[in-house]
Formats: structure tokens, C-alpha cells, sequence
């Protein structure tokens, strides 16, 4: 289902004789993208990212990514440092899964590795420091930030990111997770109805805590 199916099938919902009293015809479609926005961050967060801890497969995240191939790359010279902007908004996730892979814009074999923003001194003492050659990078707010093993000739990189549903194209698929695939219309109604996150998932699925 795209991103405006969605909008235009809750905007129908709302209209309809199942929806409650005190919702119908109230809201404009960037209210509802907004409340929709909070309804699938949360299930991300919680439902996707504990699966996929859960079974040691961080791939299963892949279902919400989007590729951003020619990201610009910038030089700070304050840091000496080269960095990019992170394009668009992103879900926010523990150890920053939410940035899924950074590689060259025309070679992925070339993945950039991920280094938490206070490691820079533990990993220049380290052999791989020396060894590899793959840039490494860390977040800064809304920029990543990349190691001196970038080439001063690159201009771009190629990124994969977990959009927040506000940051999707109207024509862009929208992933949730299964178990909620039925009940999305439900969360969005209660969370218009100002049920907070927790109550909405235990409401509706007696197994997320």
C-alpha cells in the first residue's frame, strides 16, 4: 500500500459509520500523516526492531528502507572533517539502525562501517585502523560524519535509511508489521483519540509489552 493509498483509505475510514463520533470528518491529511507517522514509528521501534533482535537478523529491517543514492558529501573545515547532511527524517533507532548502510554511490561492496560517536580514539589505536581501509562514520544529530579513510575524491555516497512516514513520496510503499497490518486504522483512530503508543499496541496485540 502506498502512502497516499493510506492517507486516502483512513480518510475514507473517518468518513464512514465505523469510525467514532467524535473523530469523523476532523482532520486534515497532514494531521492524519502526522498521527499516522506516530502510529508506525512506534511499531518500528517496537515490534520490528525487537523481532529482529530477537532473532539476531537485522536484515528483517530492510522492509522499511529506503536508498538515497547520490548523498552529498561536504567538508568542514572548523573539524577537518568530511561529512554528509542526513537527507531526509529518519526513525530513530537504538546503536542508529535506523541509517541501515552508507557505502559509495556505484560500489556497495564498499560498506562504510559504523563507529559510535565517542570510539574515535579506540579506534585509532586499533590494528584495523591501519589495516582497513573502509571509511568508518558516526552520527551527529541530523549529519554522519566520516573517518580520514575517506577519499578526498568522493563527492557522494549512497545511503539507506528508515524513513519516518512523513519523509515518504506519496508513491512510496509503506511497510508495517504484520501482526498489524489490520488493526493500523484502529491504532491511528486512537491515537487521533490520544491513547498513548503503549496502550494502542497492548490493546491490540497482547504480546508487545
Amino acid at each position: 500500500m502506498t502512502k497516499r493509498n493510506l492517507i486516502d483509505l483512513l480518510k475514507h475510514r473517518l468518513a464512514g459509520g465505523d469510525c467514532p463520533q467524535e473523530l469523523k470528518g476532523k482532520y486534515h491529511p497532514k494531521i492524519l500523516e502526522k498521527h499516522i507517522e506516530i502510529v508506525q514509528n512506534y511499531l518500528i521501534k517496537t515490534v520490528a526492531y525487537r523481532e529482529a533482535e530477537k532473532q539476531n537478523d537485522w536484515g528483517l529491517l530492510d522492509a522499511y528502507t529506503k536508498t538515497y543514492p547520490n548523498v552529498a558529501v561536504n567538508f568542514d573545515e572548523e573539524r577537518n572533517e568530511y561529512y554528509c547532511d542526513i537527507p531526509i527524517s529518519i526513525v530513530d533507532l537504538p546503536q542508529n539502525r535506523g541509517i541501515r548502510f552508507i557505502s559509495d554511490r556505484q560500489n556497495q561492496a564498499v560498506q562504510y562501517i559504523y563507529r559510535d560517536n565517542n570510539s574515535v580514539d579506540i579506534f585509532s589505536n586499533l590494528d584495523i585502523d591501519r589495516v582497513s581501509t573502509k571509511p568508518r562514520w558516526y552520527r551527529e544529530s541530523d549529519k554522519v560524519f566520516f573517518s580520514r579513510h575517506l577519499s578526498s575524491l568522493i563527492n557522494g555516497v549512497l545511503m539507506k535509511l528508515i524513513p519516518a512516514f512523513s519523509s515518504l513520496e506519496d508513491n512510496d510503499e509503506v511497510s508495517i508489521p504484520s501482526a498489524y497490518a489490520k488493526s493500523i486504522f484502529d491504532l491511528v483512530f486512537q491515537s487521533l483519540m490520544g491513547m498513548p503508543p503503549e496502550k494502542m499496541s497492548n490493546d491490540n496485540n497482547s504480546n508487545v509489552p
